[in-house]
Formats: C-alpha cells, structure tokens, sequence
C-alpha cells in the first residue's frame, strides 16, 4: 500500500513539473481582496498555491488525527471497563444467583 502511495506521490509531483514548465514564461497580474501584485510569474505562483495548500491540509488531518485518538483513548477505557465488569460477573458464585432464576428451558415456559 505504501509503495501505491509513493507512486501516486511522485505521479502528481512529474505532472506539476510539466504543468510548471509549460507556463515558466507567463506572467500574471494577481488582485488578492484589496492587494493587487502585477507582473508575478505564473509557475511561482502555482507553487505557492500548492504550498498553501499542503499547509492547510496538513492541519487539517492534525486536527482529525487529534480527534480519532482521544476517541480511540474513549473507546480502551470503555473496553476495559466491560472486560471487568465480565469479568465480575464470571466471577459470581451459583449461591449468589437467585433462586429463581436459576432454572432451565422447562421451567421458564411454566
């Protein structure tokens, strides 16, 4: 799996190049809100859109990472709790169950 993810990885990293390099020589101008940038060329600013980008996506899977192991931490001490609690309960001796309900398939119909 890790070797499909690589691939995938350096996949899009040949297409940026060729992307890069069929617009090295043009140049933009960029009005950003209230900024305005002219004559910027169009390679460095697709590199820093992608740089952006993988900031902000990074971040983005921190903060999930984040949430799934406090939720992971959650669901251990929960487990552990009802692997206790079982075992208390395997634990039990016959004399502590009622008397009632210590009755077979025969007796539950009556």
């Amino acid at each position: 799996m890790k070797v499909l993810g690589n691939l995938f990885k350096i996949l899009i990293l040949v297409l940026l190049i060729y992307v890069l390099i069929q617009n090295a020589d043009q140049v933009v101008d960029l009005k950003l809100f209230t900024l305005y940038y002219p004559s910027i060329h169009l390679a460095v600013l697709m590199l820093i859109t992608l740089g952006i980008g993988a900031i902000l996506g990074s971040l983005m899977m921190g903060f999930t990472a984040l949430q799934l192991k406090a939720e992971i931490r959650d669901l251990k001490k929960k487990n552990k709790q009802l692997q206790k609690e079982l075992e208390n309960l395997r634990n039990i001796s016959i004399e502590e169950i009622p008397e009632g309900d210590f009755g077979g398939p025969e007796e539950r119909k009556s």
